[in-house]
């Protein structure tokens, strides 16, 4: 019988407190999850830390950018982040509600309208950090792009546990109902250790 998760095949040890959640912007599994998946992880008990991480999973510049623009509201105003990844991912795949389109090229003033849009800061203040700060944000990019072999996804929503398995929807044949009792599961034997048997 199938695991209902993947092991990762090298342990990444920096994660052994962290569940992280890895989505990508592009994805609309991601975005319908991605709420449920925020309110599950806010529950967590310590000492276990949730990590929100979007990941680059192909050349796309628009994911690029879209990670690119997450970092600076990350250092401008985390508390904020939602409201980004929200707008990220209605510019990226569009929105049926209003029938707006997914753009194929994400410009930079785009990105920067969105920060804005969700930090409520004003250009100068935005420009200003990145000048301060974009160098240092560019650097972290390629980390994202690692992610994707750091933690051997398969699919995407994903949720890493103790930097040791990986649980998609897909081991839930879907139904996310399911899939929040068996991360349920899963982050319960992490915490008496379990994992530590895979």
């Amino acid at each position: 019988m199938a695991k209902p998760y993947d092991i990762i095949s090298s342990p990444v040890k920096s994660d052994e407190n962290t569940v992280r959640f890895l989505f990508t912007y592009d994805c609309p599994f991601c975005r319908s999850y991605h709420n449920g998946l925020l309110q599950w992880g806010n529950t967590l008990p310590t000492p276990l830390r949730f990590a929100v991480t979007p990941v680059i999973t192909s050349h796309s510049d628009n994911l690029i950018s879209a990670v690119f623009g997450r970092l600076l509201v990350q250092g401008l105003a985390p508390a904020k982040l939602s409201a980004y990844d929200y707008d990220m991912y209605v510019q990226i795949q569009g929105d049926t509600d209003t029938g707006q389109v997914g753009k194929a090229q994400l410009s930079p003033n785009d990105i920067l309208r969105a920060v804005a849009s969700a930090t409520g800061l004003s250009g100068k203040k935005i420009t200003d950090f990145l000048s301060a700060k974009g160098k240092q944000i560019e650097k972290q990019i390629p980390r994202h792009a690692g992610y994707v072999q750091t933690f051997g996804l398969k699919a995407t929503p994903a949720v890493a546990i103790s930097g040791r398995i990986v649980v998609t929807p897909d081991h839930s044949g879907g139904n996310p109902q399911q899939y929040l009792l068996l991360l349920n599961a899963m982050v319960s034997r992490a915490i008496q250790g379990g994992l530590n048997a895979l």
